[in-house]
């Protein structure tokens, strides 16, 4: 029986950029980008990026064969774990926004720090 595999170039490069989009959301996640530059927003805007472009791989994709074999089993797996790690970099980045940088005192702002730094422990 011939092997009936068929290369989508469109969908592969999709997907790729997709992947690579979202490798680099993965780094300036462990770079503590959003911390150490004024770029708050550009960790969870790279993994939303890849999130879509991963989707719409899969979804020209399913448009042609079925999604029942161990790749496309991958896949869904791969664009799950992005779509949970979206909203966690978005709330780290929130967390960390250059609205945070002053603190509203009196109708008067304060460059000053709002959270406290702390030993760990509360005190």
């Amino acid at each position: 029986m011939p092997c009936n595999a068929r290369f989508w170039g469109v969908t592969f490069v999709v997907c790729l950029l997709g992947l690579l989009f979202l490798l680099a959301g993965g780094i300036c996640s462990v770079l503590d980008v959003p911390k150490a530059s004024d770029r708050r927003f550009i960790t969870p805007l790279l993994i939303f990026i890849g999130c879509v472009l991963m989707t719409a791989g899969l979804v020209d994709y399913a448009s042609a064969a079925l999604l029942n074999y161990h790749s496309s089993r991958a896949m869904i797996a791969a664009i799950v774990f992005a779509y949970t790690a979206l909203p966690i970099s978005a709330f780290v980045a929130g967390r960390y926004s250059a609205m945070e940088r002053s603190v509203l005192i009196n109708n008067d702002v304060h460059t000053s720090q709002k959270y406290s730094a702390t030993n760990g422990n509360g005190l």
